[in-house]
C-alpha cells in the first residue's frame, strides 16, 4: 500500500494539471491567440488551481496524462533490479583520512602505527580489531627502519623481537631501559651467553610428557632440511629418531633436578649399539631398565608413595614405553638411529651453544608479571644452522604464557605482548603457529610477520599460511616486485568501476571518427603498478575498511597526532603508553 500512494499522487497530479492546461489551451484558442502567445501564457491555466473543468476534451486531457505516467510507472516497474550504480564491477576505492577515526586512538602512543598517518588503537576491545599483521616488503623498503624501529621505541607494548644481525637491540636498548623496561637478548649470532635460555625450564609440570612431545617435534621439524624431507621415502627414521629423543628428554627431565637439552645430548651420546651382539647394553639402557623397575614399584603400591614420587614414577613409565621402539629393532637399524640423532644434537656440542643453554635468564615470566620488558632474539641472517633454537624460544613464550594467563584476571595479560618477528621465514616453524595466531589475541598477545614475500610464507606453512594470514587483521605492503606478492596484493585491494571513453576511425573518401563512454572494471592497483610503488609510499588494508595509500614512516620522523578520532575506549582500559 505504501508504495501505492506516490503512484496514485503524481497520477492525480498529472490529470489535475492537464485538465487545466486543455482548458486554457481551449480557452486562448477561442479568443483568437496565435500558438507563440498561447505557449508563452500556459502558466496562466493555474492562476485558479482549485477551478478544475468538467468539460469532455479537457476530462480527456487529464485522464491522457494519468495514463501516461501510469504507464511510465509500470515501466520502470517492469525494470526495477538491483541496481549499484558506479559499482558495477567493483566497489573497492581509497579509504579518506576520516575513515581511521573508529579505530585509532587520540594519543598516537597508544596506537601501532602502520604508516605516517594510519595508527590502530592497542585497545583491542574498543576496535575489535586484532593487532597481528602481515608486512610484506623487498630489501631495502622500510621494513625495520620505518615499522619495527618506531614502534618499538614507542613504549606502549611488551616486545619480543626477532632481531636480524643484532642492530635492533643496540639501536632500541638505551632508550627502553630510560623508559623503565628490562632489557635482553639471546644472541645467536656472536653466540654469547649474557642471556641464557632452558627450554626444559618452561615444560608445563601437569602435562610435561605432552610438552616435551611438542618439544621434540619442533627440534625435529627445525633440524631436517627441506631436501631431506622431499626424499624422505618412509616416515621409519624420522618416527624412530622421534621416539628416542623422546624418551631421552622425558628421562632427564623426570629424573635430574636441573635438566637441560645439554643432558639430552649427553644422554644420546652415551648410547651404544653393535652388529655382532645383540644383547649388547649401553648405559643408557641400563637407565632405563633401573627406571622400568622404579616405576613398576611405585605404580604397584601406590599407596606407599607421595603424589610427587607417583607422578615421577608415571613420567618413568612414559620414558620407558617411548624407548622401547628402540630396542626392538636389530642392532644395525639401532646403530643408524643412534648416528642420525648425534648428528641432529651436534650444535648442541658447540660450547658456546650449550653455555647458553646450560641456564636460564631470559626472561619470559616477566611478561606474565607485566613488568615492562623487551627480549630481542638475535639471528643470523647468512647461517641458519641455530635458528631451531629461535623456534623453541617462541614455542616455549607462546606455551608459558598461554598456560600463565589462565590464572590471571581475565585471562589476559595485564600488559599487551606484541612478537615483532622480523624475517618470519628465518625464525623457523612454530609448532601450531596456525592456530596460535587464531587464539592469543585474547590472551593480549599479538604479532607481525614479517615477510620479504608471500611464497616465504606458503614454503613455510604451506596447508596454513591463508588461515594465518586470515587472522591478521591488518595487511601492509610496504614495496616490492616479486610477481606472486603483487599479484596477492593486488587481487586483496579489488577492483573499482571506472569509466572508459573509446574511439574508431575510419579511413577513406567518406571517413569518420565515432565516440563511445562506457564502464569497466579495473584493479585498484595492478601487480605492475605495485611493482612500481614509490618507494615512500605503503599500502595499509585493515579488515572491515577500505585500503589507504599512504606515506611510509621515515627514520627520525615525528608521527602527528591524529586529526580525528571517534574511538571510546573500553570498559576498565589502562592506557599503557
Amino acid at each position: 500500500m505504501r508504495k501505492a500512494i506516490p503512484i496514485i499522487l503524481t497520477m492525480l497530479t498529472g490529470f489535475w494539471a492537464g485538465d487545466l492546461i486543455c482548458a486554457h489551451v481551449r480557452a486562448r484558442i477561442a479568443a483568437g491567440d496565435t500558438v507563440n502567445q498561447i505557449i508563452n501564457s500556459w502558466m496562466q491555466a493555474f492562476k485558479q488551481p482549485l477551478a478544475i473543468s468538467t468539460q469532455q476534451a479537457d476530462m480527456l486531457a487529464g485522464l491522457a496524462v494519468a495514463a501516461v505516467i501510469g504507464l511510465a510507472w509500470l515501466y520502470q516497474w517492469a525494470q526495477r533490479g538491483n541496481f549499484r550504480t558506479g559499482e558495477e564491477f567493483g566497489s573497492a576505492r581509497w579509504a579518506k583520512p576520516n575513515e581511521m577515526a573508529p579505530y585509532t586512538d587520540r594519543d598516537s602512543r597508544g596506537n601501532l602505527q602502520m604508516t605516517l598517518t594510519e595508527g590502530l588503537s592497542i585497545d583491542t576491545p574498543a576496535t575489535r580489531r586484532n593487532l597481528n599483521v602481515t608486512v610484506l616488503g623487498s630489501a631495502g623498503s622500510g621494513k625495520t627502519s620505518g615499522y619495527v624501529l618506531p614502534n618499538i621505541l614507542r613504549g606502549n607494548m611488551n616486545w619480543a623481537v626477532t632481531d636480524p644481525k643484532g642492530e635492533l637491540y643496540e639501536g632500541c636498548k638505551r632508550k627502553l631501559e630510560h623508559a623503565g623496561y628490562t632489557v635482553t637478548r639471546l644472541d645467536l649470532v656472536n653466540l654469547t651467553h649474557d642471556t641464557t635460555f632452558n627450554p626444559l625450564a618452561y615444560i608445563n609440570p601437569e602435562q610435561p610428557d605432552t610438552a616435551i612431545m611438542r618439544l621434540i617435534s619442533n627440534l625435529m621439524d627445525n633440524t631436517t632440511s627441506a631436501e631431506a624431507k622431499n626424499h624422505s621415502q618412509d616416515g621409519f627414521w624420522d618416527k624412530a629418531e622421534r621416539s628416542l629423543l623422546t624418551s631421552l628428554a622425558a628421562l632427564v627431565y623426570h629424573t635430574d633436578d636441573d635438566p637441560t637439552l645439554n643432558k639430552v645430548a649427553d644422554l644420546a651420546l652415551k648410547m651404544e649399539a653393535s652388529e655382532q651382539d645383540e644383547t649388547m647394553e649401553s648405559d643408557v639402557d641400563v637407565l632405563m631398565h633401573t627406571a622400568e623397575s622404579i616405576y613398576k614399584d611405585v605404580l604397584d603400591h601406590p599407596d606407599e608413595w607421595d603424589e610427587e614420587a607417583r607422578a615421577t614414577a608415571e613420567g618413568l613409565r612414559f620414558a620407558v614405553t617411548q624407548y622401547r621402539p628402540f630396542t626392538q629393532g636389530a642392532g644395525e637399524t639401532k646403530k643408524s638411529v643412534i648416528i642420525s640423532v648425534g648428528v641432529r644434537l651436534a650444535p648442541l656440542q658447540v660450547g658456546p651453544v650449550r653455555d647458553i643453554l646450560a641456564t636460564d635468564s631470559i626472561g619470559i615470566d616477566r611478561f606474565v608479571t607485566g613488568d615492562k620488558t623487551a627480549i630481542f632474539l638475535a639471528l643470523p641472517d647468512e647461517d641458519p644452522t641455530f635458528n631451531f633454537i629461535a623456534a623453541i624460544f617462541y614455542q616455549s613464550l607462546f606455551d608459558h604464557v598461554i598456560r600463565a594467563t589462565r590464572t590471571l584476571d581475565g585471562q589476559r595479560l595485564p600488559r599487551p605482548l606484541h612478537c615483532m618477528l622480523d624475517e618470519f621465514a628465518n625464525v623457523g616453524r612454530i609448532p601450531n603457529f596456525e592456530r596460535l595466531i587464531a587464539t592469543i589475541r585474547s590472551r593480549g598477545v599479538s604479532a607481525s610477520i614479517i615477510l620479504q614475500t608471500i611464497g616465504q610464507l606458503k614454503a613455510m606453512y604451506k596447508d596454513g599460511w591463508e588461515t594465518i594470514i586470515g587472522n591478521c587483521d591488518s595487511v601492509l605492503f610496504l614495496g616490492g616486485n616479486e610477481q606472486s606478492t603483487t599479484e596477492w596484493v593486488s587481487k586483496r585491494l579489488g577492483k573499482e568501476t571506472i569509466d572508459m571513453k573509446e574511439s574508431s576511425q575510419s579511413k577513406g573518401r567518406n571517413g569518420s571518427v565515432t565516440y563511445s563512454r562506457r564502464r569497466t572494471g579495473r584493479e585498484l592497483l595492478t601487480p605492475d603498478e605495485l611493482g612500481q610503488l614509490d618507494n615512500t609510499r605503503a599500502v595499509y588494508m585493515l579488515r572491515g575498511v577500505h585500503p589507504f595509500l599512504s606515506r611510509k614512516i621515515q627514520p627520525g620522523q615525528t608521527i602527528p597526532q591524529p586529526k580525528k578520532s571517534t574511538l571510546k575506549h573500553s570498559r576498565g582500559w589502562n592506557k599503557v603508553a
